[in-house]
């Protein structure tokens, strides 16, 4: 009974969600949709080129391939690198990496990364890290596309330890660039199938004990009542989900989360956080909060 109670308000509360966002034909010729200056997913692919570019450098890095490291900066751009100093262009950035690299350095691995999309050419990442001769912190790497390549035009982090002797460390050096990448892909795949109309596959997207707190309309718990809440909007003729500006993060090897502003046919707000876990090999909704900070 307890769980009929919830369907039949969800139901009521987004009757009024989508009652409250008609207005006149005038009115609605008036309004257009935030972030339709791109696809639905744009930002999320972006965040895959970005981390792919991300990978490559570090793989170039510990085969001692130094040259392919130069390559994947800008001719102009600055590197702090603590307690070494500013380095400006592309000559400057080489001295510092290519006697770095032949002393020996490698092992480089990233943790907790973090990678955010500005626009369609631009992202910042950020992460820790480690490798044989220190660890440290990657404040920022800002990656820009430009003529039609990823490259480093800021690259700023410090060594917060450097080792007495060298330390091996086995861990996969772009183990968390992975999992950002399975996640968005199945961030792609949900969105993909809420605009297709697929309210299955929208409710399969979550965790069977998954929470959702849609702000201001409701706190739900559990996948089928998750599931309910989406078809509905999606039998109302909601559509055209669209990711604007998305951050995602690393939480363990397990878990991510995602924040990000968005906009539909029918309105437009903030994720403020959508955590992904990984459940019997499945990336999986465990949490889902967002806001309609605007109704058209």
């Amino acid at each position: 009974m307890k769980s009929i109670k919830t369907v039949i308000t969800v139901a009521v509360l987004m009757t009024n969600l989508i009652s409250c966002g008609q207005q006149s034909d005038t009115e609605k010729n008036q309004i257009k949709q935030s972030f339709v200056a791109h696809t639905p997913t744009s930002h999320h692919e972006v965040a895959l080129e970005v981390l792919n570019a991300s990978k490559n450098w570090i793989m170039n890095f510990n085969s001692g391939n130094a040259a392919a490291c130069i390559k994947g900066y800008d001719t102009k751009a600055i590197m702090r690198a603590m307690p070494f100093g500013i380095k400006k262009g592309v000559s400057e950035i080489s001295g510092f990496w290519k006697p770095f690299i032949s002393s020996g350095a490698t092992n480089l691995i990233y943790t907790n990364v973090s990678i955010e999309v500005v626009n369609k050419t631009t992202a910042f990442l950020s992460a820790n890290w480690s490798m044989n001769l220190g660890k440290g912190i990657i404040y920022q790497e800002k990656w820009e596309r430009i003529n039609g390549k990823w490259l480093l035009t800021y690259d700023d982090f410090e060594v917060l330890e450097k080792f007495e002797t060298p330390i091996k460390n086995d861990t996969n050096p772009v183990a968390n660039h992975i999992i950002l990448e399975e996640v968005i892909q199945a961030s792609i795949k949900w969105t993909n199938s809420f605009n297709s109309g697929d309210n299955k596959a929208c409710g399969n997207g979550y965790a069977k004990n998954a929470f959702m707190n849609a702000v201001p309309f409701t706190s739900i718990q559990g996948k089928e009542v998750i599931e309910d809440f989406w078809t509905k909007l999606i039998n109302d003729g909601t559509k055209n989900l669209t990711y604007h500006n998305p951050t995602f993060k690393v939480k363990t090897d397990k878990s991510a989360t995602l924040s990000s502003q968005w906009s539909m046919n029918i309105g437009e707000g903030k994720i403020y956080q959508e955590k992904w876990e990984q459940i019997n090999g499945k990336w999986l909704l465990t949490y889902d909060e967002f806001q309609v900070l605007k109704q058209y």
